[in-house]
């Protein structure tokens, strides 16, 4: 006998409803780190917002860090099409998407829309979410900059360390903090947000020298000795 759901059509199987209470905690657990830190979240505050009970997380994620290693994920959040943009227009193009809203949660086949990065700021001073952070930007975030900027190249990562730090710096003044120019509040509803063309200005430069090939940009090579 076929039951059915509450639309008219076939009832979802077990294994259905098990990935969907397991995409509502995920869901759950990434909203709620995104508005808040690691350590003031708890798990049966994740279950409040999924619907299920603390113990039903626990079944399905075994701790609050497996929970949150698996909220982080192993998206890479480097701008689509990161390796098509030439190197000497790293700068502008990545001040350009910057200032213009270019840092906002995209959605990713099922997992939804939501910005890893802001999940490593909102709990970065947590020592508990710590380790699973540092795994994070290890092995997910910083080797596809440090190939852009050119694996043959021993100074690679510290270039892409270098540039995820000014973009991490401006996600925290802006975003987190409202510092201004970093943000300026919200734009029009009809119109696209407008660029600071000085502080993009500043902000190409600071980028491009990150991306500029060694011998090229002074500061790689460290300052020139004295004669």
């Amino acid at each position: 006998m076929t039951t059915t759901g509450p639309t008219g059509g076939a009832a979802p199987g077990r294994g259905a409803r098990r990935e969907s209470t397991r995409a509502a905690i995920l869901h759950a657990a990434r909203e709620a780190w995104s508005e808040h830190g690691y350590d003031d979240i708890g798990l049966r505050d994740i279950a409040g917002r999924a619907g299920v009970t603390a113990a039903m997380v626990n079944r399905y994620f075994g701790t609050k860090e497996g929970l949150f290693r698996e909220a982080v994920g192993t998206r890479d959040p480097s701008p689509p099409g990161l390796h098509s943009i030439s190197r000497e227009e790293f700068g502008t193009t990545l001040a350009a998407l910057l200032l213009g809203g270019g840092h906002e949660p995209v959605a990713h086949g099922d997992e939804g829309a939501y910005d890893p990065l802001l999940l490593v700021l909102r709990s970065a001073a947590s020592h508990a979410a710590q380790p699973v952070l540092r795994d994070y930007v290890e092995q997910t975030v910083i080797p596809p900059l440090t190939t852009y900027f050119g694996d043959d190249d021993p100074a690679a990562k510290e270039r892409a360390v270098l540039a995820l730090s000014l973009l991490l710096g401006m996600d925290v003044l802006g975003r987190m903090l409202a510092v201004a120019p970093l943000d300026a509040g919200p734009p029009p509803s009809d119109q696209p947000p407008k660029p600071n063309a000085r502080l993009a200005g500043v902000l190409s430069a600071m980028l491009q020298a990150a991306a500029d090939a060694p011998g090229t940009a002074p500061w790689i090579n460290g300052p020139a000795s004295a004669e």
